[in-house]
């Protein structure tokens, strides 16, 4: 091997080392084309308990955390209002095991969430594997209320959304895939 052709060698291997990033940083979105990840942040976006209160129809932005993704590849979440606590969250060592989650405010959190689907232009949901996102992401989204069968409300957006924050997790846990 040339000289050369070992030094060009070299340094594709710390330009792709260089290339991982933290993806915990605050404030990023590391989107792809395929993942429904807005650019620039949401202003004047309201919690989540703060749209509860709010009439279907009514156009709003909120704010919360990601409680729930949907499975089976449906761009479909549900966000918790960012005043309920997760179970990791400000401790370093809260003893759960699932400090990604809400168990240990269980009854607060089903009072301060809320569905968010992404839907095309003809309405329907968008079927999207990569959504950009994990759960405990603190997330911005603006779209439309609508009403629920029970009479609940959920988000409908057409754009997509930023993420606001990306939480670490205690030492020796990962994430749930």
């Amino acid at each position: 091997m040339t000289r050369l052709s070992w030094f060009f060698s070299i340094a594709l291997v710390f330009a792709l080392a260089g290339c991982g990033g933290d993806e915990s940083a605050s404030g990023t979105n590391a989107a792809t084309p395929s993942t429904p990840l807005l650019k620039a942040d949401i202003a004047d976006a309201v919690d989540v308990k703060a749209a509860l209160e709010l009439e279907p129809g009514a156009e709003v932005a909120i704010v919360g955390r990601v409680q729930e993704i949907s499975p089976g590849g449906m761009a479909v979440f549900h966000l918790v209002d960012d005043s309920i606590a997760y179970c990791g969250r400000g401790q370093e060592e809260c003893g759960c095991v699932t400090p990604w989650d809400y168990c240990c405010e269980e009854p607060a959190m089903r009072a301060a969430r809320m569905a968010v689907e992404l839907r095309d232009k003809a309405g329907k949901v968008v079927k999207q594997d990569d959504l950009g996102l994990r759960l405990l992401d603190l997330v911005a989204v603006k779209g439309t209320l609508q009403k629920t069968e029970e009479g609940g409300l959920y988000l409908v957006t057409e754009d997509g959304w930023f993420r606001r924050d990306r939480p670490t997790l205690p030492e020796g846990l990962d994430w749930p895939e």
